[in-house]
């Protein structure tokens, strides 16, 4: 989907949103498997893979996230599988990551977050969206030209994220979408979501072995990120920050 369309597919990617937040729905963090992304029928065709498809050409799940992050605490790590589903390469691959909490208070001062990739560790860009989201974004700066999937292949990204001493407590959810930069503008071509974490005080008591929560919950505001990323403008927020790094 062209970033700059985003706005037009609101109602089609709620509908899709909603049925992969239904009970049926499987796991995407931790020891569960991923669940497919929706097939949009209004994606628009991608150079990744033949285009064709409704289905999005990139597979994607979070996993391995902890349950609980402590403020003031150092990075904890967790994992973005990514799964080229096509027989062609698939280049210039950004993840962008929205964090919602339910009070809306978190901010991106309150957050420090890097990746890893061929040539190094970057950082993520931190900014908030219209909807008082996190969007993070996976630019790495002028460094980074995006991850590369071989057809048919698989990447796992691993993340490090830290939550600053100062950062408001509570639970957040996190959704991504899979961005195939072009220029200024780019795809979308994929999505992963359902990692849902706590924020604690560092004296707030845990419960030993936690995991992360995953799947459906009663979270009004924890249906899907993506949707926001539509209707907030979270997408164009992305394209505008990988714009600013291609330059």
């Amino acid at each position: 989907m062209r970033l700059r369309k985003a706005l037009a597919l609101t109602a089609a990617l709620s509908a899709a949103l909603v049925a992969t937040t239904a009970p049926t729905a499987g796991a995407d963090v931790g020891a569960g498997g991923g669940r497919p992304a929706p097939a949009l029928p209004s994606r628009a065709q991608a150079t990744c893979g033949d285009g064709k498809s409704s289905a999005f050409p990139i597979g994607a799940r979070i996993r391995g996230g902890p349950a609980v992050y402590r403020t003031g605490a150092g990075p904890q790590t967790w994992y973005l599988d990514l799964t080229n589903t096509t027989d062609s390469e698939c280049t210039a691959i950004h993840p962008i990551v929205v964090f919602t909490d339910k009070a809306r208070t978190l901010r991106p001062a309150h957050l420090r977050m890097e990746f890893d990739a061929p040539g190094g560790t970057f950082p993520v860009s931190l900014e908030s969206s219209d909807r008082d989201e996190i969007i993070a974004v996976f630019d790495g700066g002028d460094a980074f030209p995006g991850f590369a999937v071989g057809p048919g292949g698989s990447l796992t990204v691993k993340v490090g994220l830290s939550f600053a001493p100062d950062a408001p407590v509570g639970e957040v959810v996190a959704d991504a979408a899979l961005v195939q930069r072009k220029g200024d503008d780019g795809d979308w071509i994929g999505e992963a979501g359902g990692y849902r974490f706590s924020v604690e005080g560092p004296e707030d008591p845990v419960e030993a072995g936690s995991l992360a929560h995953t799947g459906p919950r009663e979270w009004a505001y924890g249906t899907g990120a993506v949707a926001a990323l539509a209707t907030g403008g979270g997408l164009l927020l992305g394209a505008r920050r990988l714009r600013r790094s291609a330059r």
